[in-house]
């Protein structure tokens, strides 16, 4: 049973008045509950990409020290976990979706080869045992908990999963905090609204202009009209009257032209709006999917049917009708299919692809993503005479556990044949990830067990 009562610290956090409160009694709690931990925190500033600030607790005080600690200096495999996941595309300046995902990646627990990249961040030079868990809001990284202890084994997976939600609501609290400080400093320095508050300002100014435009056109053709009837009834043929009627039409016309623009402008507001939406009902698709991943892994499960369930939910969950996992053999030669949705059993049966032939043999020898959108974009994938693809966008992503590959993850035929986009190369990433871990963590038992017959 966890020895963290999730009521009292949060109710401790909650009350805290300032920043530095709250990690005084974050950093308190975690020594009082564990009295072999020492726990830091180290703020990260991500205009300069470093962490500027180390708090650690000396008895009942909280001692802040200044660093300044670039990201590429930390451990390499901890920076691209939490702060720099490798990205195998250009998206042309999107944020990659899996620094929102590995961001908030639960924990990190270092060799003791890594010991001297994390010296400035422990409290103890000595440790036996270290983990590292970041503090985030949304894909934003706040802050890195780095817990250390001279008890080596201090950190099983059991006392890490205990963690995890202690954590998760400190960075809640934490960035309530620093929400609150920002709101004051803007309030104090005139600062402005952030940009959504802007964007939506901007449009209710669009259509509060087009409106008052609207209203003055028809006030002028109101006009135009009682000009018209005084100017038939003076003298039609009147000079000067006609020349007054020629100037007020121009006007009207030039107001015409102006709620137009302005129409326009709101169209194409309402649009980017639209594009913001479609794309953030994307990612909370893709979220939730991955909530419920971890959930089941977070639970007891049959490691050796994960991998097929995965594929099955992914083809599901995101109508995906074609989808195949190949495992490398032991000689790590060959390529065959180990689960597979959408294929005929006797062709998956039959498939035998070599290291570094056709589409997947690539994508395993190189270790890179194959993602197409069109056929212009790459050759052909090779396809049996048995196959029925209903587009030519596919996505083929490689199964890495530890800079060993152990497979590839084939993905093809999206429903009504349209075609894969980032957000599907994403969740590709992703599900095989997971499953790479959990293949990795089956062979690493296996040989455990081997060496403990042998």
């Amino acid at each position: 049973m966890s020895k963290f009562d999730l009521r009292d610290i949060s109710d401790r956090l909650t009350s805290s008045r300032d920043t530095e409160a709250l990690v005084h009694e974050f950093l308190g709690y975690l020594q009082a509950v564990h009295p072999d931990w020492r726990a830091s925190l180290a703020f990260y500033e991500v205009s300069r990409d470093s962490l500027v600030s180390l708090y650690q607790r000396a008895g009942h005080r909280l001692v802040r020290r200044d660093i300044n600690l670039a990201v590429d200096d930390l451990p390499p495999r901890l920076v691209r976990k939490f702060f720099h996941p490798s990205a195998f595309f250009n998206p042309d300046g999107r944020r990659h979706l899996l620094a929102h995902v590995l961001g908030s990646s639960p924990a990190y627990q270092p060799d003791p080869i890594e010991a001297p990249g994390l010296v400035s961040l422990t409290a103890t030079a000595n440790w036996q045992a270290c983990v590292c868990l970041p503090l985030a809001d949304a894909e934003d990284i706040l802050a890195l908990l780095v817990v250390v202890s001279e008890r080596r084994g201090a950190f099983a997976g059991r006392v890490v999963a205990d963690l995890i939600p202690v954590k998760s609501m400190a960075a809640l609290a934490l960035a309530q905090h620093l929400h609150r400080a920002g709101c004051e400093r803007g309030r104090a320095d005139g600062a402005p609204a952030p940009a959504a508050a802007e964007f939506q300002d901007r449009i209710r100014r669009l259509d509060a202009h087009s409106q008052k435009l609207e209203q003055d056109n028809r006030s002028k053709a109101r006009k135009l009209d009682e000009l018209a009837e005084e100017v038939e009834q003076l003298d039609k043929n009147s000079t000067q009257y006609q020349h007054e009627l020629e100037r007020v039409k121009a006007v009207l016309y030039a107001l015409e032209e102006q709620s137009a623009a302005a129409t326009q402008h709101l169209t194409t507001a309402y649009s980017e709006l639209d594009t913001t939406q479609s794309r953030a009902a994307e990612l909370q698709r893709t979220v939730g999917f991955m909530k419920d991943v971890f959930q089941v892994i977070t639970q007891e499960h049959d490691q050796v049917a994960l991998p097929a369930t995965l594929v099955q939910w992914m083809c599901e969950h995101f109508q995906i009708e074609r989808c195949s996992l190949m495992l490398l053999d032991s000689p790590r030669e060959t390529l065959s299919i180990a689960a597979q949705h959408g294929i005929d059993p006797a062709v998956a049966d039959k498939v035998r692809v070599r290291v570094g032939q056709g589409i997947s043999g690539w994508v395993a020898r190189n270790r890179k993503p194959l993602f197409v959108r069109v056929r212009e974009e790459a050759e052909s994938p090779l396809h049996t005479d048995q196959d029925a693809y209903n587009s030519d966008s596919f996505i083929c992503v490689p199964l890495t556990y530890k800079d060993r590959t152990c497979g590839v993850l084939n993905l093809s035929n999206k429903r009504e044949g349209e075609a894969f986009d980032e957000f599907d190369l994403d969740r590709a990433v992703l599900i095989g990830s997971i499953i790479a871990m959990t293949l990795g963590s089956q062979e690493m038992l296996r040989r455990a067990a081997s060496a403990t017959w042998a």
